[in-house]
């Protein structure tokens, strides 16, 4: 290290080092600068920057040499000889060039390495060998140590610098050059840092090498003749600087104008972008686009236009040529107008396609204005075909409406909710009695009309339906009308315009009047909660609301009493008297037990001559006796009917809550129980319940153990009633009903062991048993009519009811469609999902489907509504009044009427006399069943009948045949 510091300080000028290392720089600079040129081009383009980065390597090695040659003294003079200065310069050229050579696609660690020995290689190889062309008066010893440690350091440092250059992520191929312009300001950072070892690699190879020579000199040696002036090197130095900076200067101006090429190319590539972003855009749009000067001829077209006036430029002409004659002058005309205006020019036409249909267009033309003179139109025409068509329709539909409204029985009504006007029909202002427009139309007003205690009803689902929880707004209510009289209406409305923030904006809604559907509904619902002789309520509401009292009591406390109360002789007086005497009789019972009722109390007709009243409170047992005591007393009064007087008396029994029981059903049974012990101690009494009365209890047990050995030893028998055809008096079918014939009670009623089946589950297989029995006779009858069998509530439970029925059908060989299964309401009430379920598999067989004692159950309508039956059966509670009550007349009109509009065929059961018949004839009922047509009957009984029938009929057919001419 001592020798290369007294070599730079001692052997050298001051000014040499610095300018040499200062040149060798700028060279490397250039030259690397050069290298990054070449590495996006191809081809001679390539290889041309790749020579220039050469050259300017190879020559800065030679100049900084030379330059610090031209400040170094030995001691002894010093001489060039011209030809092998000259070749150090193209050695170092070369050197550059093929280290270069195998950067410029490619700089993976191999390839820096390889760079790097050839680059320090060469180098060095100047150097020493260059000593060759050194004349000097002595010669040259070499420190090898020194020198080998100059090669290495330059190697080092060229290895450093090369590595240092930009390059792939990976170490492979250089990454393209960037389209944006200048380089990142990181690589040109890498390319001075690159330089400066570059640079310090080849000045550090020089002085270490030139501290690693010594001169020695021989006085004996010749003089050295100077072949190679000083003055003439630094003119070549001077030259190849000059040159170096030349190929820096041209390194610069190329990249200067590559980055020119490149915005320009990147601004060519985004206009070509965005017209193609255009072209693009216009062609997806629905309508048509086109450009044109004022000339007319269209300079641009999307696929639209072209698909209707065809491919290439239109003319103003042909575009006119297109359009409807009907509209074309009067449209050019407007055009005319807008064109000279340069203004916006709007229209519809009507424009043929290529195929010669006219289609209608919406028409808009812009200008384009440049220093207030139209410099081009831009156009577009939309298919609004469609729009005009739906237009035109919908102008038909509001006539139309507008003349169904006008015949309409509804009133129609559309509310701004914003404003809470209104426009309503004139039908709506009429079915309130008011003229239209006599009061303020507007919600308020609809508001004030409606009853007081509907307001909060109806405002509370209207609220809800403009929140949108529910989707439509359907209403019964009251409103006032003119007279001041309430009438019944139903309103139905749904919003039709929501605001962005979801409110409610506009509601069109209709009104009509209910009133006469309201007092049907109320008449048939009295109908089936009060008993059609006495008006009194029936069983159905008696229990309703005895176990509404009996819920009272337990919450907060008191008493009741249920008093069952039966008439005592009244069979004699119907016996003796008549039905017609026996139901004036009942009529005035009832009369005298709602007299003598206080506030709260129910008196009840539960069937026949059996009454009951519920007591709402009562002070023991005593207070009830006595209370049923003046009941017997109000009864026994003689009752003048006609010219007759009639008496009879009544026994009572008495149940008290909840002493006897917390239940309904407990109450009246143990009333019940006391009734049996009053007729037993010689009727006319009252008695109150014990329970010594429960032995009664034991009776109906062992009639229940009776009934279960009579399913088992065959003890039941059917009896069938004829049901006929009210306009011709022909056999339509048999309705068969369970008789027991007991080996010691005899012929036991149906009443007595039916409920008691009920009761205690039995009925299930005695249903099974009627249903088995009734198919397998009815499928040998000589003529095939129908059977109705009757279902209980029981039965039905039974999920697999019809696959039981479908197998009786296959195993007695009977068709479904002459099998009728009649039911009540109460089937359906019991557990509608499942009781509809089992009714529709029914239905699908082909079984029909009847509903029996209509108007005696709770929810007819309702139950009508859920199920479409085939047949409804008037209770014979109905018909037995038809000559006595007009009421009842009009309640059997009412269900006949019901019958016919809902296509339901009616039954009437119970005829007994020919006025009843004569009346439901010439009321329309279909079909009719009663004492008068049969008593229930053994089939062997009805085989006369129903040969009778078949006889009928065969003859019937022979007349047909012989009118026809067969």
């Amino acid at each position: 290290m001592h020798r290369a510091f007294v070599c730079l300080t001692a052997e050298h000028t001051a000014w040499a080092v610095p300018l040499a290392a200062l040149v060798c720089w700028f060279s490397c600079h250039t030259a690397l600068h050069l290298l990054e040129q070449a590495r996006p081009e191809h081809g001679r383009g390539s290889l041309g920057w790749l020579a220039g980065a050469a050259f300017s390597a190879g020559a800065g090695i030679w100049s900084t040499h030379f330059i610090a040659m031209l400040g170094y003294d030995p001691g002894v003079g010093v001489s060039y000889d011209p030809a092998i200065t000259l070749a150090w310069l193209l050695a170092s050229i070369a050197s550059a060039l093929a280290a270069f050579a195998l950067l410029r696609r490619s700089r993976d660690r191999t390839r820096v390495i390889a760079a790097s020995l050839i680059l320090g290689l060469g180098i060095a190889a100047m150097h020493i060998t260059g000593l060759r062309g050194v004349r000097i008066q002595g010669s040259f010893v070499v420190d090898p140590a020194l020198a080998a440690a100059a090669i290495v350091a330059g190697m080092v440092l060229t290895y450093g610098a090369l590595l240092a250059l930009p390059r792939a992520a990976d170490g492979g191929a250089l990454p393209r050059a960037r389209t944006s312009g200048a380089p990142p300001t990181g690589q040109r950072g890498r390319l001075v840092g690159a330089s400066l070892l570059m640079a310090s690699g080849i000045t550090v190879l020089h002085f270490l090498v030139m501290a690693a020579v010594q001169v020695v000199p021989d006085p004996q040696a010749d003089a050295v003749v100077d072949s190679l002036p000083h003055a003439a090197l630094a003119a070549v130095i001077a030259v190849v600087t000059l040159a170096v900076l030349g190929c820096a200067a041209l390194a610069l101006a190329a990249d200067r104008l590559r980055k020119m090429n490149r915005v320009l190319s990147a601004r060519t590539a985004a206009l070509v972008a965005s017209e193609e972003r255009m072209r693009a855009l216009t062609d997806t749009l629905p309508q048509m686009v086109w450009v044109m000067p004022p000339d007319g001829y269209t300079v641009y077209t999307n696929r639209r236009f072209q698909a209707l006036f065809g491919p290439g430029v239109s003319s103003r002409e042909q575009r006119f040529a297109s359009h409807h004659p009907d509209g074309r002058e009067a449209i050019a005309a407007a055009w005319r107008i807008a064109e000279a205006e340069a203004r916006t020019f709007e229209t519809e036409a009507r424009l043929k396609d290529l195929s010669g249909d006219y289609r209608w267009y919406k028409i808009v033309m812009v200008p384009v204005l440049h220093d207030g003179a139209v410099v081009e139109w831009i156009g577009t025409a939309l298919d609004i075909d469609d729009m005009v068509l739906a237009h035109e329709a919908l102008r038909e539909s509001e006539e139309r409406l507008a003349l169904a409204l006008d015949a309409g029985s509804d009133g129609l009504w559309d509310c701004d909710l914003r404003t809470g006007e209104a426009w309503t029909s004139d039908r709506w202002w009429q079915l309130l009695g008011y003229a239209p427009g006599e009061l303020p139309s507007d919600t308020w007003t609809w508001r004030s009309l409606i009853h007081p205690d509907d307001r909060a009803a109806v405002v509370g689902l209207l609220d809800r339906h403009l929140a949108g929880e529910i989707p439509v707004f359907e209403c019964e209510h009251r409103l006032q009308r003119k007279d001041g009289s309430w009438g019944w209406f139903l309103t139905r409305a749904k919003v039709v315009s929501r605001g962005a923030d979801g409110r409610a904006m506009r509601l069109v809604g209709t009104h009509g009047d209910i009133g006469v559907r309201k007092e049907a509904e109320r008449r048939i619902a009295h109908m089936a909660a009060h008993d059609a002789l006495t008006d009194l309520p029936n069983r159905t509401l008696f229990r309703e609301r005895l176990e509404g009292r009996l819920a009272e009591i337990t919450e907060t406390g008191g008493s009741c009493a249920v008093l069952c109360l039966d008439l005592d002789c009244f069979k004699e007086v119907n016996d003796a008297l008549g039905h017609l005497t026996g139901d004036a009789l009942l009529q005035a019972v009832a009369e005298r037990l709602g007299a003598g009722l206080a506030a709260g109390d129910l008196a009840a007709r539960l069937g026949g001559d059996e009454f009951a009243v519920l007591v709402a409170s009562v002070d023991g047992a005593g207070d009830a006796t006595a209370r049923a005591q003046a009941m017997i007393r109000a009864i026994s009064r003689p009752v003048a009917i006609g010219d007759q007087s009639v008496e009879v008396g009544a026994s009572i029994g008495i149940a008290l809550a909840p002493a006897h029981g917390t239940d309904g059903e407990t109450i009246l049974r143990r009333a019940d129980l006391a009734l049996y012990k009053a007729k037993a101690d010689g009727r006319n009494a009252a008695r109150a319940f014990e329970t010594a009365m429960d032995a009664a209890l034991a009776e109906r047990r062992l009639l229940e153990a009776d009934l279960r050995h009579a399913l088992v030893r065959d003890e039941l028998m059917l009896h069938y009633q004829p049901q006929v055809r009210s306009a011709c008096g022909r056999l339509v079918g048999f309705e068969a009903l369970v008789r027991w014939s007991h080996p010691s009670r005899g012929l036991v009623p149906p009443g007595a062991f039916i409920p008691l089946a009920e009761e205690t589950g039995l009925i299930v297989p005695l249903g099974e048993w009627v249903l088995r029995a009734a198919c397998r006779e009815a499928a040998g009858w000589a003529h095939p009519l129908k059977v109705a069998v009757n279902l209980s509530p029981r039965q039905f439970q039974q999920a697999d009811l019809p696959e039981r029925v479908r197998a009786i059908l296959a195993e007695t060989g009977l068709p479904p469609e002459r099998l009728e299964i009649e039911i009540t309401e109460t089937v359906i009430i019991n557990d509608m999902a499942r009781a509809l379920t089992v009714l529709r598999r029914l239905k699908a067989l082909g079984i029909g489907i009847a509903m029996d004692d209509f108007g005696t159950g709770y929810s007819s309508l309702a139950t009508l509504q859920a199920f479409p039956f085939d047949k409804i059966k008037i209770d014979r509670s109905f018909v037995s009044q038809l000559e006595q009550r007009p009421s009842a007349a009009v309640i059997v009109r009412a269900v006949l009427g019901l019958g016919r509009s809902l296509g339901i065929g009616v039954v009437a059961e119970g005829v007994e006399t020919d006025g009843q018949m004569r009346f439901l004839a010439e009321e329309g009922c279909e079909e009719m069943q009663g004492y008068l047509f049969g008593k229930p009957q053994p089939v062997e009984r009805l085989a006369g009948l129903i040969a009778r029938d078949a006889a009928w009929l065969r003859d019937a057919g022979e007349n047909r045949m012989i009118a026809a001419g067969i």
